[in-house]
């Protein structure tokens, strides 16, 4: 599905010119997509999809599938940021925000397996070989903008950046609590990783402090700061990020409505139930990238900013580094 063909097929994302146009476009981008993106966010927010996840009702091999499904989704727009020839040095710490690995570890952990090992299981095999339309059109989306050579398009990618990392922070930490009581997870690390942040004044380590209610409003602060500074007042740069963060709630139902599809085909004692999702928070966030033009900051905060929120490039798992520079060099070569 392109774009345009999900707004057709779910209108209520679809932004509406008339809210655009009432946009006050001299405030921050950060509060006009937290504005303007209201309606998108509840109508994902709201869904069967979001609430299953939220209460901790799904089975346990369904949120393993949704865990690979964000893996891949985290991976497809990674390698290109980490290795694109034009990222300006970027100010962003992918030892704080990086997901890549913290998911992999969580899949393994639940698989009973280990992180070189659990891509070889079945159900992560199924998702590779014959991917649901809704995650086949995301990530084939979010891969068109990385490869693209217009920088308008590398700035889009900070809306779906803000989509799915605003969820981790927030909505994710009640994910987290739900998941761990109802698989009987450690209250730290062991399978929950993915939603663990650290502090803005160390990394997230087995020694170092896990980021509490009000560390992670820091968090977001900083990240608002720093997209505002990017975007600076760039009216048309601002109407693309909003459009596209309209864009990034749609292309996340989408995906959660594949979930419970393998389970469908594969043996499951808990093959009824099904859907899962993600809570993207109220508030938008931001990064710093160095701008000298309106094409630089397109560029740079595309760029910068997923490699802030993606993270997981120059972190402290040169592992990371390694399979992302191997997917990208399978993109080059044609291959998914």
């Amino acid at each position: 599905m392109n774009p345009q063909d999900v707004f057709s097929s779910m209108p209520v994302f679809a932004p509406s010119e008339e809210v655009l146009e009432s946009l006050d476009y001299t405030k921050p981008v950060s509060k006009l997509i937290w504005e303007s993106t209201k309606k998108s966010h509840d109508a994902a927010s709201q869904s069967g999809f979001a609430g299953r996840l939220l209460r901790g009702e799904l089975p346990k091999e369904e949120y393993i599938y949704y865990m690979m499904i964000l893996w891949r989704i985290y991976r497809q727009v990674q390698a290109p940021i980490a290795y694109h020839p034009s990222l300006p040095p970027p100010t962003y710490r992918p030892t704080l925000l990086g997901r890549a690995t913290r998911i992999s570890s969580d899949l393994a952990y639940l698989l009973d397996t280990t992180p070189d090992e659990w891509r070889s299981d079945p159900l992560f095999q199924s998702l590779i070989s014959s991917p649901p339309r809704g995650v086949q059109s995301y990530t084939t989306y979010l891969e068109k903008l990385a490869s693209s050579t217009d920088p308008t398009d590398h700035a889009r990618l900070l809306s779906h950046a803000y989509v799915r990392y605003m969820g981790d922070l927030s909505g994710g930490q009640i994910i987290k609590t739900k998941m761990s009581k109802k698989f009987g997870l450690p209250a730290v690390g062991a399978g929950a990783t993915f939603y663990d942040f650290g502090t803005l004044n160390g990394s997230l380590g087995p020694n170092e402090e896990h980021a509490g209610h009000a560390e992670l409003l820091r968090i977001k602060d900083w990240f608002r700061q720093g997209m505002n500074e990017g975007v600076g007042d760039d009216k048309s740069l601002k109407e693309v990020i909003i459009r596209e963060a309209h864009l990034a709630f749609a292309y996340n139902l989408l995906f959660f409505k594949d979930v419970s599809l393998p389970n469908q085909t594969t043996q499951t004692k808990e093959t009824k139930e099904s859907k899962v999702v993600f809570d993207a928070s109220q508030e938008p966030q931001e990064q710093t990238y160095p701008l000298s033009s309106v094409v630089a900051v397109a560029m740079a905060l595309g760029l910068a900013h997923f490699a802030l929120v993606v993270g997981g490039f120059t972190g402290s798992k040169g592992t990371d580094k390694l399979e992302a520079l191997m997917l990208w060099l399978r993109r080059v070569m044609g291959h998914l």
